[in-house]
């Protein structure tokens, strides 16, 4: 006898029974590939106050998809690092020189993971922000991932910065 998974179906909880492709579904989905990715650039980096912010920033979204399976979930962690995420971008700015244009996402090993890490939470943000088109989403969820995609960028150019390696910017013409 087939589960109900194989049938293209999953359980949330407190919704019952719905299709893989349901917007909450994806979002999570969503969520737990750059949680995923995030782990995958903690692995990589060697400055330990990096590795520090990026285990807050796994935790962050382990809230977030603890908060998207079961919207009855506390976010008060949740917002208490948005505002350490609001500060890392502060401090790591006025560490970069301002941006002319726009850069390849490249340099060091590390940045690169981070660039792709920006790149999974600006999709994890749209489905976020798909999700909302149909039902509630509590306003610190999408602060979150859309300042989480900022200090990974941010995060990107300050690896590239310290391991030595210059930006290349884009040149349209």
């Amino acid at each position: 006898m087939s589960s109900s998974g194989d049938r293209g179906e999953t359980f949330i909880p407190r919704v019952g029974r719905v299709r893989k492709s349901h917007p909450r579904v994806e979002a999570f989905g969503e969520v737990d590939e750059l949680s995923s990715f995030i782990g995958l650039a903690r692995s990589a980096v060697k400055d330990p106050h990096l590795e520090s912010i990026l285990k807050t920033v796994q935790e962050s979204l382990f809230h977030v998809g603890a908060y998207l399976a079961l919207p009855s979930h506390p976010l008060d962690k949740l917002r208490e690092n948005n505002e350490k995420i609001k500060n890392w971008i502060a401090e790591i700015r006025s560490e970069l020189p301002p941006l002319q244009r726009f850069i390849f996402p490249s340099g060091a090993f590390e940045a690169s993971l981070l660039h792709v890490c920006r790149a999974v939470a600006r999709r994890a943000e749209r489905s976020v922000a798909g999700l909302a088109e149909f039902e509630e989403v509590d306003e610190t969820v999408t602060t979150f991932l859309n300042k989480l995609s900022l200090l990974l960028f941010l995060l990107a150019r300050l690896v590239n910065k310290k391991t030595g390696f210059e930006e290349e910017e884009w040149k349209a013409l």
